[in-house]
């Protein structure tokens, strides 16, 4: 075997290998829901919790989305809608549900208010009328999937006492064609790695949909003093600055998850647009950011490796060390489907197959890409602060 056959068999199998322990590290995700599937539910007393509802134009979901959060089995909870200036029937459907259900409040934005972004005036609004420490903050497209939702966040808050803060998943509700089956493993994607950099060393970001937090906390920081002239990215840009590895807990109980209306593609665009500029302003961003690209050029260079490397075999008529490389290749994509479309199955409740893994993982440096460049080239005053 000459030189250079054994540089690039060489370069390859340390490609392979590191690329193969990236795919044993997607399956932390999976041990951690087994995890917290495997737990006893505790008796102890568990806090009251104020869970904070943001609605704007949404008594349609509302009205199928509150009485699944009104009737969580939970010994004390309080549910606060705030309502953003909203044009429909919001307000009379609030009213209506508050006469059957005690623990029902809701607050509005006032439309004269001009000094702070609707989503964080809402939010503010919503957590200094709670009554209780500890907040959960959602929203009104959003619906637990389990009346046992907030027990299992409480029961995680209880497990982690130095906890300030639990971080859950949302996952969209439905997938129909392939642009929403690309968006759902999109958001999947995201997740499991945000959830998987929390476990570890705090979260890096998280949407707001399904949050646990502190009331302390928030105010303690002065709510969102530090980044309130943008008009999106309020609970991101909170969770980053305020996360540490000793005062965040992950919730992945499958009784955890909440399910939110799949976004329309315009719509669901424009948050990757908005998300660019938010993460301009996370804290420890570098840290993730350097391991999120090491993880898209690790896959990068497999790709284009396992290619030259066939590609050098084939030319040197070398039939057996092509096969060999050919069966690593298999070997990877067999390995990275199984650790990725588990966590899926479980996350999702939904099936996906191992060609379609390895088709979304090829496109997510394209989908990033895209994002960045429509950032690159948009007016940085669109993302300022919308009067309101």
């Amino acid at each position: 075997m000459s030189l250079l056959s054994i540089l690039i068999t060489s370069l390859c199998l340390l490609v392979w290998i590191a690329s193969m322990y990236r795919n044993w590290a997607y399956g932390r995700i999976k041990s951690t829901i087994e995890q917290a599937r495997a737990l006893v539910p505790q008796e102890s007393e568990l806090p009251a919790l104020s869970v904070v509802v943001i609605a704007h134009n949404q008594s349609h979901e509302l009205r199928s989305n509150l009485p699944l959060i009104l009737n969580q089995i939970y010994r004390k909870f309080e549910v606060i809608v705030v309502d953003m200036n909203s044009k429909d029937d919001t307000k009379e459907l609030l009213e209506h549900l508050e006469e059957d259900h005690a623990n029902l409040h809701h607050t509005f934005t006032p439309a004269t208010s001009r000094d702070i972004s609707r989503q964080r005036l809402a939010i503010t609004l919503g957590i200094k009328a709670a009554t209780n420490d500890w907040i959960v903050l959602t929203q009104a497209d959003c619906t637990p999937i389990s009346h046992l939702w907030l027990r299992r966040m409480a029961e995680t808050l209880n497990a982690h006492r130095a906890a300030r803060m639990v971080v859950g998943y949302t996952r969209y509700n439905k997938a129909q064609d392939y642009t929403e089956r690309r968006m759902r493993f999109f958001r999947f994607w995201q997740q499991m790695l945000n959830l998987n950099y929390a476990l570890r060393e705090g979260a890096y970001q998280h949407d707001g949909t399904n949050l646990l937090y502190s009331k302390e906390l928030f105010l303690s920081h002065q709510g969102f003093a530090s980044h309130s002239t943008l008009q999106t990215g309020a609970t991101e840009i909170m969770v980053n600055q305020h996360s540490t590895p000793h005062n965040t807990a992950v919730c992945l109980h499958p009784e955890s998850i909440m399910e939110q209306n799949m976004l329309h593609r315009k719509h669901w665009k424009q948050d990757r647009l908005f998300f660019q500029e938010t993460r301009r302003h996370f804290t420890r961003k570098w840290h993730f950011r350097m391991r999120y690209a090491g993880s898209v050029l690790l896959h990068a260079m497999w790709v284009l490796s396992m290619m030259l490397t066939i590609g050098f075999f084939l030319s040197q008529k070398n039939y057996i060390a092509s096969a060999v490389f050919l069966l690593l290749w298999l070997t990877h994509f067999v390995y990275q489907g199984m650790k990725v479309s588990k966590s899926y199955q479980l996350l999702e409740n939904a099936r996906i197959n191992y060609f379609s893994v390895a088709w979304f993982i090829h496109l997510i440096p394209f989908w990033d890409t895209k994002a960045w460049l429509r950032h690159l080239f948009t007016q940085k005053r669109k993302f300022r602060k919308r009067y309101i």
